[in-house]
């Protein structure tokens, strides 16, 4: 069965995205492979194995986590919803910084945003009404991670356990860490600094989301459709 995600990603024609794509070693708007850098010290198949799941759902800052549709037939109806919501939004400059978080690297915002909080409490809650409430096998696994009283509310309500007073904007530029030693560890994030820093002088801007679609389960995710903020103003 098919699962849909709202993401964030920059636009297609962005350095952010060729530079964090080629990272991935997958473009996500086309399904396209690219080969992946060479790291000294780091043998190549932990490489992919660090960059595999990353990789399989795309560049991407989690809006809304991947769910099923009550019913396929309303995913034009989803669009559409989508689409006046992204309509009423202003685009907005940000700015992020290299992370740890938890056990693995990603893009965070260098300030508390306001907006993007606003933003994503709007489409987990508006779009929620679109949402297959989870089975209990699908619970149990997100279980297994060990979550918070409040992290576990919001699984149970919303379907995923970062929304709202536990959500953090975040990009995720890796797997887990535990694989690696401390040497490669600190080796994959001079490899990232050394990204970030070459996009210091572009700006990143907010300005549209995108639908996300999983055609079958396991299967990596592509972009369905981008919904430009302003797009009726």
């Amino acid at each position: 069965m098919k699962r849909y995600a709202i993401y964030y990603t920059p636009q297609l024609n962005s350095p952010w995205w060729r530079v964090w794509s080629e990272w991935l070693g997958r473009d996500a708007s086309s399904g396209s492979v690219f080969h992946r850098p060479f790291l000294e010290d780091i043998d190549r198949d932990v490489l992919s194995s660090l960059l595999r799941d990353p990789a399989r759902y795309g560049l991407h800052a989690t809006i809304k986590a991947p769910f099923k549709l009550v019913r396929e037939e309303d995913l034009g109806h989803l669009m559409d919803q989508l689409r006046q919501f992204c309509s009423g939004q202003s685009p907005f400059e940000l700015k992020l910084k290299l992370e740890k978080l938890r056990d693995f690297f990603a893009l965070t915002p260098m300030d508390d945003h306001l907006r993007i909080h606003q933003i994503s409490n709007a489409i987990v809650t508006q779009m929620d009404r679109f949402r297959m409430p989870l089975s209990d096998e699908e619970v149990a696994k997100r279980r297994l991670n060990g979550l918070t009283p409040l992290e576990d509310q919001m699984l149970l309500e919303w379907g995923y356990p970062y929304v709202l007073d536990c959500y953090q904007f975040h990009i995720s530029l890796t797997g887990r860490l535990d694989q690696l030693d401390a040497y490669s560890q600190r080796l994959i994030q001079q490899e990232l600094s050394i990204r970030l820093d070459s996009l210091s002088h572009t700006p990143l801007f907010v300005d549209s989301l995108c639908l996300f679609e999983e055609p079958h389960a396991g299967a990596d995710f592509l972009i369905l459709e981008r919904f430009q903020f302003g797009a009726f103003a």
